[in-house]
């Protein structure tokens, strides 16, 4: 069994002013409150995404892939697939902007007796970065900051995996960005783009869906990929 994160680091503190405390000093400097966090802390506290949704079926696809280790889960919202990453065995960082959110995921990590296997970091991950050849598993679902991309590669360990799913630009013929939907290509790949993103990695599945005529389904916006980083010969 992987050893439990060291006192003090566990989980995060259920009392919204004190989030912070959670983190490292390091951490700490990257938690910005903007209207980023402002937003996403308005939409959890109305109901947005509870910690029990139901994992994404592609992500769950990959099992089998997972064999525990340290993982890291960007972008983590409530947390649905931190909980999932720990039951599997891995102790996993869960990084995200939404104070809210991290507090729902701590309560329900404590709710499924986890809470020495999920460790809520609250910071901004167009600012945070996260040390180099850390993690064994980084996983990333429905979010886009092509800057973070970089660090997330050197963030893995050699042998290490990247777990990724989100949208590409086929969600604007569903919601445009002109009326409304609330996306904008900055924060949408580009067809091909993630294959593009991880080329010379060792390629463990893949799935893009392209929108066919007549659909209304965001599942056929996404591109999916899980690939394993190339060890380097020394």
């Amino acid at each position: 069994m992987a050893p439990a994160f060291p006192a003090g680091l566990d989980h995060l503190p259920t009392n919204l002013a004190v989030t912070a405390a959670a983190v490292s000093a390091a951490d700490a400097a990257s938690v910005v409150l903007n209207a980023d966090q402002q937003r996403w802390d308005e939409r959890y506290r109305a109901g947005h995404s509870p910690c029990l949704d139901a994992i994404s079926p592609w992500i769950a696809a990959q099992q089998p892939y997972l064999t525990g280790g340290r993982a890291l889960d960007a972008a983590c919202g409530a947390g649905r697939h931190s909980l999932w990453l720990a039951g599997l065995g891995y102790q996993v960082d869960a990084v995200d902007v939404s104070a809210v959110a991290l507090a729902r995921l701590a309560e329900a990590a404590a709710d499924r007796d986890l809470s020495q296997r999920v460790r809520p970091l609250h910071a901004d991950l167009t600012l945070w970065r996260p040390e180099q050849e850390m993690y064994d598993l980084i996983l990333v679902s429905l979010y886009l900051e092509r800057g973070l991309l970089p660090a997330l590669k050197d963030a893995l360990r050699p042998g290490g995996l990247i777990l990724y799913t989100t949208f590409h630009t086929d969600l604007l013929q569903l919601r445009p960005q002109d009326n409304g939907g609330g996306y904008t290509a900055t924060y949408l790949l580009q067809p091909g783009e993630l294959l593009a993103t991880f080329a010379g990695w060792q390629l463990l599945a893949y799935e893009e869906r392209r929108l066919p005529p007549g659909s209304e389904e965001r599942s056929d916006c996404t591109s999916s990929l899980l690939a394993r980083k190339v060890e380097v010969d020394r």
